[in-house]
């Protein structure tokens, strides 16, 4: 008897998990095609100490992940550049010319550039001829292939060229009081290279959703047209706007400084290269990698991404240009994880619209980094937590998951991406991509999918 009692005893346990099983197919299928009915949905979520696969949906087709792109450029970056990787900015001198050689740090600012210069007169140098600003570093395009013209002239499309300062935006304060009237765009930047013209009209609400919208017309010379209509509102808005030509803008910062200082320029600021024969006198060191990757991840930073791409491809191929990043990051994950190439279209290390992969590929690529003892805490610490950090800051504030899940966000204008790491409530591990495609409705819907897969998943399917 107690053989026969035990085969019906794993019998009903097997039973029950297969229903367990089932039940959470179902349920997330049936919430999947209620709150998205419309959308393409690919999910892939996995138990990483038992590798058993807990959901799937469309797992092996291709999905736009938006800037979940980012998660392959940083762990690109992370093993060829290595976590104590810096950028250097250098000042540098032959005869009388100084060079100054930008090597693409996007964490460079005007303070920073500044500090350079005034290095000048304590190395007692106050006459000099030309200054060469050398931003060959990193060549052209400097908008990844696939930007949207609509996102020219906004912050997150600013231009990765070799010359970073103040990540290339400038903030303005736009105020809309009164209907029908120009709006009111200020800038509380001391050192604000652009010139904005201003046709921005004040409407209502109504009138911007179905009728108009704030759009920018890039010009010559850091000129900005603002046109189009903006809806009123009792508060300024903090808006963020792209500087066109870094290169004008660091010309600028150093002719200002060289003049408040008294240190005379006999030539001009001009672009060009720096001479191999050239005498370093002082350089600008960035923080480590791991520290600008946190910022990248946290902030879904687009120029970091470009910045760090781009030297990814320097580094392994001499040439600092968009596509030669997208090689870089292919080669470097071809031969460090797991990673299915033919199931990966990859443009840019940011996430333009030029870029797909599954749902289970970018589940691989987690799962190798969780598995690597050097390289893997440092990833995790560098995404944002839910709750927390980052652009997760704001979300499930209140709820068992808050502090529970590292994972990089992804979003445009129809596309939602989260994909990342989990622990349940019962220490179980997961890990997971969800990936939302073709949404037609409000973005937030889609959000609150992607937690409400994750709490089912957490609470082993007791969520409403």
């Amino acid at each position: 008897m107690q053989p026969f009692k035990l085969l019906i005893t794993s019998i009903a346990f097997f039973s029950s998990t297969m229903l367990s099983a089932q039940t959470l197919q179902e349920n997330l299928d049936a919430v999947i095609d209620q709150m998205l009915p419309y959308a393409n949905v690919g999910i892939y979520i996995k138990d990483i100490q038992s590798n058993k696969v807990v959901y799937q949906r469309n797992a092996n087709k291709l999905f736009n992940p938006a800037s979940n792109m980012k998660l392959l450029s940083a762990a690109a970056a992370l093993y060829e550049l290595g976590p104590n990787y810096r950028y250097t900015t250098n000042l540098a001198k032959q005869g009388d010319d100084i060079y100054f050689n930008f090597n693409g740090s996007p964490s460079l600012t005007t303070e920073k550039l500044q500090n350079l210069v005034l290095q000048l007169p304590k190395l007692g140098i106050n006459k000099i001829n030309n200054v060469i600003l050398d931003a060959s570093h990193f060549k052209p395009p400097f908008y990844a292939p696939g930007t949207s013209y609509d996102d020219l002239g906004w912050y997150y499309a600013a231009p990765s060229t070799a010359i970073i300062l103040n990540e290339n935006a400038i903030a303005y304060d736009v105020s809309a009081k009164e209907l029908n009237k120009i709006a009111e765009i200020t800038s509380q930047a001391v050192d604000n290279p652009l010139t904005v013209i201003n046709e921005v009209i004040t409407v209502s609400k109504a009138d911007e959703k179905e009728h108009c919208s704030f759009n920018i017309q890039t010009l010559k010379n850091n000129t900005l047209r603002l046109y189009g209509c903006i809806a009123q509102t009792k508060q300024p808005k903090k808006m963020f706007f792209a500087i066109p030509n870094p290169m004008l803008f660091a010309k600028q910062i150093i002719e200002q400084t060289l003049v408040k200082n008294g240190i005379e320029l006999k030539g001009r600021v001009t672009p060009g290269r720096t001479p191999a024969s050239a005498q370093i006198l002082a350089k600008e060191e960035s923080a480590n990698l791991i520290v600008l990757l946190a910022h990248m991840l946290e902030e879904s930073d687009n120029l970091y991404a470009d910045s760090i791409t781009k030297q990814l491809a320097v580094n392994l191929t001499g040439e600092g240009t968009y596509k030669q990043g997208a090689y870089s990051i292919k080669t470097s994950l071809s031969k460090h994880t797991h990673l299915n190439m033919k199931q990966i279209e990859l443009a840019d290390g940011v996430g333009t619209r030029y870029n797909l992969i599954t749902p289970e590929q970018l589940v691989v690529l987690l799962t190798d980094l969780y598995h690597d003892e050097a390289l893997g805490p440092l990833f995790l610490g560098a995404l944002p937590k839910m709750g927390q950090s980052g652009t997760l800051k704001e979300r499930m504030k209140k709820s068992p998951l808050m502090g529970k899940i590292a994972a990089k966000t992804g979003s445009m204008h129809d596309v939602s991406a989260l994909s990342g790491y989990m622990v349940a409530p019962n220490g179980k591990e997961y890990v997971f991509s969800i990936i939302s495609n073709g949404i037609n409705t409000n973005i937030v819907k889609a959000k609150e999918l992607e937690e409400k897969i994750l709490l089912t998943v957490a609470l082993e399917n007791k969520v409403d």
